[in-house]
């Protein structure tokens, strides 16, 4: 007697159907998770970079009709706002900044959708700071008091997601930056052939 080999067809028929939608399910998991993965990662980025020119904005002009320092309170937690010493310090306030260059980098690492903290590496770099003593008016002459040097530097940004929104908790300097001179690089003798 021969078996019929015919017999296995229907279940053969459903294993195939369902690996296929495994294939599908995981592929689309995968999809998701990458789409929140970038999603935190650029979110990070830009509340980061925000949240540094806020900051630098607000200690240098420490004027509330141009620059509301309530602000803050959306990109840095609690906690880092009673504790940060540039905030709290009084070093350009006896300054009228007129300009002032900033530069912030954010190198985020690959956030993933279950992470709510984060240790972000980010340059912040200001430079070119020009003003003068508040108190100074302009019939007392050219004052030689220039502001004071920013502290540029490569900080790690501890960041933790607060009701779905990522803030800043903690900011610690991990190597000071000397800002250098914006000027033209010098032609070589290669260069010019």
């Amino acid at each position: 007697m021969v078996a019929k080999e015919g017999g296995n067809k229907p279940a053969r028929g459903i294993l195939y159907i369902l690996s296929r939608l495994a294939i599908v399910v995981v592929a689309a998991a995968v999809v998701v998770v990458a789409f929140y993965a970038a999603m935190n990662t650029m979110n990070i980025r830009m509340v980061a970079k925000d949240a540094l020119s806020l900051r630098a904005e607000v200690v240098l002009t420490h004027d509330e009709e141009k620059v509301d320092s309530s602000q803050l309170q959306n990109y840095f937690t609690e906690r880092f706002l009673t504790g940060d010493p540039v905030l709290n310090s009084s070093t350009y306030s006896e300054f009228q900044i007129t300009n002032y260059y900033q530069r912030a980098d954010i190198r985020p690492p690959v956030i993933w959708p279950w992470q709510t903290e984060a240790k972000v590496p980010a340059d912040d770099i200001i430079t070119e700071i020009s003003g003068h003593l508040a108190a100074q008016t302009e019939e007392d002459g050219e004052d030689t008091t220039k502001p004071p040097e920013w502290q540029s530097g490569t900080y790690e940004l501890s960041m933790v997601k607060v009701d779905g929104v990522w803030m800043i908790d903690g900011m610690e300097l991990v190597q000071a930056v000397m800002p250098e001179e914006t000027s033209m690089p010098e032609e070589t003798p290669a260069a010019s052939e």
